[in-house]
């Protein structure tokens, strides 16, 4: 395995999810809300792509762009369902993230259909890097902030994405976290 994979592997979503989730766990602590975010937002929306890679059937890291689609559609069902029951469970913080997870893949999953394939490593560090610098959990933002220029490089790298589409990936994911929590926080 080369160096630009294993960087894309580690700095995985579902890497960073653990990351966001513990992050979050950390500001607003409910074991029962960690272990859904756990479940919901870092296993769920990926199981399906574990399970197809370990058959053969695909790389793990799905590098065609139109095969994203079902994993896009799996991740927004878990996203919706993690959204609704941290919502009745009241962990605000904890819903907000699942929500900013929903709306970022929602915006990845059509710039995907429609314009490009769009980089989900980069939104996937982006997005919950602003949530985490966002809530005042700044240990674990700055880390991902730093560790952001490293999986750009992998994914330009590995040629599994253009410049482009990896900027596209930080940006839309930044601005949409942003405006989730902006709007959603400031009822807090």
């Amino acid at each position: 395995m080369n160096l630009h994979k294993a960087v894309a592997l580690l700095l995985s979503p579902v890497t960073i999810t653990l990351v966001s989730s513990l992050g979050t766990y950390y500001v607003e602590p409910d074991l029962f809300s960690l272990v859904i975010a756990l479940i919901l937002i870092a296993f769920c929306p990926v199981i399906n792509v574990i399970r197809k890679s370990l058959k053969g059937e695909i790389d793990i890291l799905v590098p065609d762009r139109f095969s994203r689609e079902p994993f896009f559609l799996q991740a927004i069902i878990c996203y919706s369902a993690a959204s609704v029951l941290l919502i009745l469970l009241e962990d605000f913080y904890m819903a907000v993230l699942s929500l900013s997870y929903l709306s970022v893949s929602l915006a990845i999953a059509i710039l995907n259909a429609r314009v490009t394939k769009v980089s989900v490593h980069m939104a996937g560090l982006i997005g919950p890097d602003t949530f985490l610098l966002y809530i005042g959990s700044y240990w674990l933002g700055i880390l991902l902030l730093f560790l952001a220029p490293l999986l750009a490089w992998s994914r330009w790298k590995s040629e599994s994405h253009t410049l482009k589409q990896v900027i596209l990936g930080a940006i839309v994911s930044l601005i949409i976290t942003l405006v989730v929590c902006l709007t959603l926080l400031s009822f807090k």
